[in-house]
């Protein structure tokens, strides 16, 4: 989904709040304040970019965040989700991130993906890449859950967790 509007809605939000750090360029990373923008925390994303070779890796991730995946991303890399995801989501996350990280401009997107109950979501993001000294190094980013049905707040998305479907086999 490429930006033809500004996005509304909580991405808007990340969005100008970004945008007035460094006048739409990437702001570094110590400029961002969690007090500014204290709704939107529990939807947040910061990942640190690795380069040799390229990989995404969640260092926070928001309480929302986990309560939706069912458990913490924090410390895992999107690639470890990559060969169990049958939707293409965490490809196109990666994708996404992969074009913030080159352009040092904010991606926006969404996937598709089914609940437990087998409702089919789409679940909208923004990527804000963030600079630490002169390199684009981590990025901010947010999804937007508020369009999903009002009875399925507690079914989350169903996907398991690679590490432990591989600490539970023989």
């Amino acid at each position: 989904m490429s930006l033809q509007q500004e996005p509304t809605g909580s991405i808007g939000q990340l969005f100008s709040y970004w945008r007035g750090l460094n006048n739409g360029m990437a702001p570094q990373r110590a400029d961002i304040d969690p007090a500014a923008i204290k709704k939107l925390l529990p939807f947040l994303y910061i990942v640190r970019y690795e380069t040799e070779p390229f990989r995404v890796r969640y260092i926070l991730t928001g309480t929302e965040v986990d309560r939706w995946n069912d458990f913490s991303l924090t410390g895992r890399y999107v690639d470890e989700f990559l060969a169990a995801d049958k939707y293409g989501a965490n490809r196109i996350l990666l994708d996404c991130y992969h074009q913030a990280w080159e352009t040092g401009q904010p991606v926006f997107g969404s996937y598709t993906w089914p609940t437990r109950a087998g409702y089919k979501l789409e679940v909208k993001f923004g990527m804000f890449p963030l600079r630490v000294g002169a390199m684009i190094s981590q990025c901010l980013a947010i999804e937007d859950y508020s369009s999903f049905p009002p009875d399925i707040a507690t079914d989350g998305i169903p996907f398991p967790d690679p590490a432990k479907a591989a600490s539970n086999s023989p």
